[in-house]
């Protein structure tokens, strides 16, 4: 394994191991939880997208964050994923005290991350003021609670939020 992936490998687990020692509550596992599940299958993005596309003055808003949020989707599940094959943490210490269910598909980049990510750019720069900051604070609730839920590494969080950020940078660029 080439020096820089150890390096990574142990940042990771680190982090990892940090979050899990440092911040876990009840009211946090109900909190992370319920963020989690907001972002499952971009769910909270998809019902915010049918909201801005039935307001006359955000319907274009909700018409980019449709498509948006779709290439996600797709290009992370099918494209990306499957490239990397990455097991996730709670996969790999099975004795860890899970949440909710142990996730099947494979852990590199969060497609949670990925998804909230690319809406809350589209919405931060389509829509700007309270409703962008309130999606990029909702994109990083979103993000965290992958890592502390333990079945993402920090990295493939940040990996999600990258790919989230340029594709929906790209796609406001390309629709402006």
């Amino acid at each position: 394994m080439p020096e820089y992936l150890q390096k990574l490998k142990k940042m990771d687990a680190s982090v990892l191991n940090w979050v899990q020692a440092h911040t876990k509550t009840a009211a946090m596992d109900h909190a992370m939880l319920f963020f989690t599940r907001l972002g499952d299958r971009g769910a909270i993005w998809i019902i915010y997208a049918a909201i801005c596309a039935y307001n006359a003055k955000l319907r274009l808003v909700g018409i980019h964050l449709t498509i948006c949020v779709s290439a996600c989707v797709f290009l992370g599940h099918l494209a990306i994923k499957p490239m990397f094959m990455r097991t996730r943490p709670c996969n790999i210490d099975r004795e860890h005290s899970m949440l909710l269910p142990r996730p099947k598909d494979s852990s590199f980049p969060s497609c949670h991350a990925m998804t909230s990510f690319a809406a809350a750019v589209v919405t931060a720069w389509q829509a700007g003021g309270f409703l962008g900051v309130t999606s990029l604070v909702l994109a990083s609730a979103i993000s965290f609670s992958r890592v502390y839920l333990y079945v993402h590494y920090p990295s493939d969080v940040v990996a999600g939020m990258t790919f989230g950020v340029a594709i929906g940078s790209l796609f406001v660029m390309g629709a402006a």
